[in-house]
């Protein structure tokens, strides 16, 4: 039995088609990418806003420490993300999840601390909305520039690339964050803070979601 002949038409069309495509950058290159931005506006942020009204009265190690380990924590999420962005490469479900609980206890843990030196006035709604609004505006840069390097890889599961590239600017932005907002009452960091990298986690996920739904139209 004969093998079927390829039709001339359909062998020139897929020739015509054929073109060169740039190898994927690894991950721990383009997971630095991102991070560039998120210094940028880090440093941009820090430097040209100023820092937390009673930065004084909490040490080094609490403010500037755990605001630096609180940046490592968001690369490892972004270096998830977009190793997730690679078909073949998934990450683990257990681990994608366990990464972001350990982000958000770390977060939490690092505001209760902060509580205990400099407890701050708790704000009203408006100010705490203003704060949550912040910290989504700080982490879009890091979060449109991680989503067009994941949608560039073709992931299987784009949600779950999108929702570890929005925890991971959200974090990156609370690590900002943790160096300005003055309240470190635990009712502020949960609603707004934390609440600011739930948004985000959420908004990636759905965005993922979304490109997913679209490229297979």
């Amino acid at each position: 039995m004969s093998a079927p002949t390829v039709p001339e038409e359909l062998l020139k069309a897929v020739t015509d088609d054929l073109q060169p495509v740039t190898p994927l950058a690894p991950v721990w290159r383009r997971t630095l990418w991102a991070l560039a931005v998120s210094a940028l506006v880090f440093a941009t942020a820090v430097f040209g806003f100023g820092l937390r009204s009673d930065i004084q009265s909490i040490p080094t190690w609490l403010g500037w420490g755990c605001s630096a380990i609180e940046f490592l924590a968001a690369a490892l999420l972004l270096g998830l993300a977009l190793r997730e962005s690679i078909p073949g490469r998934s990450v683990p479900l257990g681990s994608a999840f366990a990464a972001l609980s350990a982000s958000i206890i770390y977060q939490l843990a690092v505001g209760y601390i902060t509580w205990r030196f400099s407890p701050g006035e708790f704000q009203a709604f408006g100010q705490g909305m203003s704060c949550m609004m912040s910290d989504t505006m700080l982490a879009l840069p890091t979060f449109l520039i991680t989503f067009w390097l994941i949608v560039r890889a073709f992931p299987t599961r784009a949600w779950m690339a999108g929702l570890l590239g929005g925890a991971g600017a959200a974090i990156a932005s609370d690590a900002i964050t943790h160096l300005q907002c003055p309240v470190s009452d635990m009712r502020h960091v949960l609603a707004w803070h934390t609440g600011a990298v739930i948004l985000m986690s959420a908004t990636g996920a759905l965005a993922g979601y979304a490109w997913g739904r679209w490229r297979t139209k």
